[in-house]
């Protein structure tokens, strides 16, 4: 049961703390939600040791039942499903290729004028992007890969430990490309993917660059470096026997809003960051907190996300309304369990989109007959058109452990994606009410 709390703490300013967050009765438990399908078979499915861990999403031009949630499989590769969660192609990794997170774009520009929708995966194995055209007409095979043979890695480059100076960074130490987004310059026209440095408190946004022959390589455009100490905490503290002495600097979940030109950003230890594409300029703050832990300096127990923040994604309405959604993941499993006081582990928190991006709740899912619920969410997506058999859109989360084996101790046997439908979070949650329908990434 979760402990009961004041009522001056729910009035108390979010983690951070720029509004005060949604009222919430602190003392009931979050809202359950079922999800409605999960993607068969689970991994690993057969060869490469596969891990599930960011999907995406593409919508289908002509037909939106032909959809499909592309996902990355780390050492697995790339799969991708159909609408029901049923395997539609598998694209096996390169040799040492690591596919951490992927993401779709759509018009990219060829250099004869016309335009193709692309996914684009991080490669950490390899610190690459790799890039595929996506084929409307070809629905067994909708993926080929177009991805420059020639490029340079994501980041030749690091911070000294010092952090005064750039020293070389062999692909060996995988400080690599690790967490990805992408997002289209209206100014420009132009595709960019902003990547996460693995181990590491650095973004990097690069250009896409179509060469002659159709192949799809990068350039840096900007970087950003974060900090690697918060409220007195050193964030590259390693703690093998308790996670709660244990930090991390780096970054993995993104996702730009484009109308409003804001890349969200999680610092998995840390919390959200804001940065204005448009002046280059990010916020010298997270503007909400995790938890921190109850043995650091770093202990924001108002908080509502239990570190690690993981998968970010938003819901888009009509005149920039809609939601952030955030994975609360959590210590709740594994070897060595530090499960949450207030039973955060496992749950999605959800802000306001615009504005100061209030906190609005929190949910969990269970499990629905055959279809088990999901822990240690890695990566989200959410599309908020509606679809056949998502009347209000469709939210795609990564679970960790599929089928709960093992006693969720650490070593998972399986993992896949579970299919949210946006209309059952709606019914558990009713201070949802931005309409779906009011967006399209076309």
């Amino acid at each position: 049961m979760r402990p009961l709390i004041p009522l001056a703490l729910i009035l108390m300013l979010a983690a951070c703390g720029q509004e005060p967050a949604a009222p919430v009765a602190a003392s009931a438990p979050l809202p359950l939600v079922k999800p409605v399908a999960e993607t068969v078979p689970g991994l690993p499915d057969g060869g490469a040791k596969g891990d599930a861990d960011d999907p995406s999403f593409w919508l289908h031009p002509d037909d939106p039942a032909r959809s499909l949630v592309i996902t990355a499989a780390k050492g697995a590769g790339l799969r991708v499903y159909d609408l029901q969660g049923k395997l539609v192609q598998r694209i096996d990794a390169e040799t040492e290729g690591r596919y951490n997170n992927v993401d779709v774009a759509y018009g990219l520009k060829r250099p004869d004028g016309s335009t193709i929708d692309i996914a684009v995966a991080s490669d950490r194995g390899r610190d690459r992007l790799m890039v595929w055209a996506i084929d409307p007409a070809n629905p067994a095979a909708p993926l080929t890969d177009i991805t420059d043979p020639t490029q340079g890695q994501v980041f030749p480059t690091r911070l000294s430990p010092d952090g005064m100076a750039e020293v070389t960074n062999p692909v060996a130490d995988q400080a690599s490309a690790y967490g990805l987004t992408l997002w289209k310059d209206k100014a420009t026209g132009e595709v960019r993917a902003v990547v996460a440095q693995r181990n590491a408190a650095r973004l990097a946004e690069q250009r896409l660059v179509i060469r002659a022959d159709g192949t799809v390589g990068h350039e840096r455009t900007r970087h950003w470096d974060f900090p690697t100490t918060h409220k007195g905490q050193d964030l590259t503290a390693e703690n093998d026997n308790d996670p709660a002495l244990d930090w991390q600097p780096q970054f993995e979940g993104l996702v730009v809003d484009e109308e409003a030109g804001i890349l969200f950003a999680g610092q998995e230890d840390v919390g959200l960051w804001r940065v204005n594409l448009t002046t280059g300029k990010a916020d010298d703050q997270p503007f909400y907190e995790t938890r921190g832990s109850v043995k650091s300096p770093f202990n924001s127990q108002d908080s509502k996300v239990a570190r690690d923040v993981e998968g970010l994604a938003l819901y888009r309405g009509a005149d920039g309304t809609g939601y952030l959604i955030a994975s609360s993941q959590g210590d709740a499993h594994g070897d060595e369990k530090a499960p949450d006081a207030a039973g955060l582990d496992d749950s999605f928190a959800i802000f306001e989109r615009g504005g100061h991006n209030r906190y609005l709740g929190s949910f969990k899912l269970t499990a629905n007959g055959a279809i088990d619920a999901g822990q240690e969410c890695d990566g989200a997506e959410l599309i908020s058109i509606p679809l056949p058999g998502y009347p209000a859109g469709l939210l795609v989360v990564q679970d960790g452990y599929n089928d709960d084996l093992n006693g969720l101790n650490g070593e998972p046997e399986a993992t896949n994606f579970k299919y949210i439908s946006w209309a059952e979070l709606v019914a558990a949650m009713p201070q949802l009410t931005v309409k779906a329908g009011g967006w399209s990434p076309r």
